[in-house]
């Protein structure tokens, strides 16, 4: 019997007013949730995002800002490790921080000296992430059709927003990674992972703010593969945080060699 993935809430030092999105394990056997798990359009996922991060933003830019002291330092070392690569490219295009939300990773590049612009379904999201820094570029939009020409970024980053793409939309979102990321610019994926998943490699996460899914390193690094993203390196962070699933980062280089 396999455990589903489960988002309670929590309060956030000793505030009712405040909520955070930790996460336990539900007694529901995975083989009795996966018949509920249904095909959705892309329409219907992106309002549900959009609408769902909208309600939460205030209260989940107060848990960002707050932070993890565990994962922001493992965060910031691999994104240190991705900016590395942009420089080390010497690309004049930016960096797109797809799925920015408050827009925290967005600054961090910045101050590292990476030309980088946050895009995000979420206008509130948006909104917070301009009340912080109104001197940089952030834009309500879509992983799906990003608006940037072909093989004109320099790398994009998506941390922990990938979670909520329904699996058989992920392709289409890696497709038009493909299509805007330099030959040999760097893609970096954070997201929360299972080693209990179906054989397509995910499993469904009843995560508080949206409807999101967690994969097995192993399988979306497949998939990275299979849209020319040459995985270069991972990080697993077993124990993030007490009653917190396992997280992971993949860093990949776009390898446009297998499009030849």
């Amino acid at each position: 019997m396999g455990a589903v993935v489960k988002a309670v809430p929590t309060v956030l030092s000793g505030r009712t007013d405040r909520v955070a999105f930790a996460v336990g394990v539900s007694d529901t056997p995975t083989s009795d949730l996966f018949p509920r798990v249904r095909r959705v359009s892309e329409n219907e996922a992106l309002d549900r995002t959009r609408r769902d991060y909208d309600e939460v933003a205030e209260l989940y830019d107060d848990m960002v800002r707050q932070g993890d002291q565990v994962i922001d330092a493992l965060s910031a070392g691999m994104i240190n490790a991705f900016a590395d690569l942009v420089r080390a490219g010497g690309s004049v295009g930016a960096v797109v921080d797809a799925g920015c939300g408050p827009g925290q990773w967005t600054d961090h590049l910045d101050r590292a000296g990476i030309r980088a612009y946050g895009i995000d379904l979420s206008p509130a999201m948006i909104a917070i992430a301009r009340r912080y820094r109104p001197d940089l570029r952030y834009e309500v939009g879509s992983m799906l059709r990003l608006d940037a020409g072909d093989e004109s970024i320099a790398g994009i980053l998506a941390h922990f927003s990938l979670i909520h793409t329904p699996p058989d939309l992920l392709p289409r979102v890696l497709t038009e990674f493909a299509r805007v990321v330099e030959p040999g610019g760097p893609l970096l994926i954070g997201v929360q992972i299972t080693d209990t998943a179906d054989t397509n490699g995910w499993v469904p996460y009843d995560h508080r703010a949206s409807p999101a899914y967690l994969w097995t390193l192993d399988a979306l690094a497949d998939r990275l593969r299979e849209h020319d993203f040459a995985e270069i390196g991972r990080l697993r962070i077993v124990a993030p945080a007490p009653g917190k699933p396992p997280a992971g980062y993949l860093l990949a280089r776009h390898d446009a060699r297998s499009n030849e």
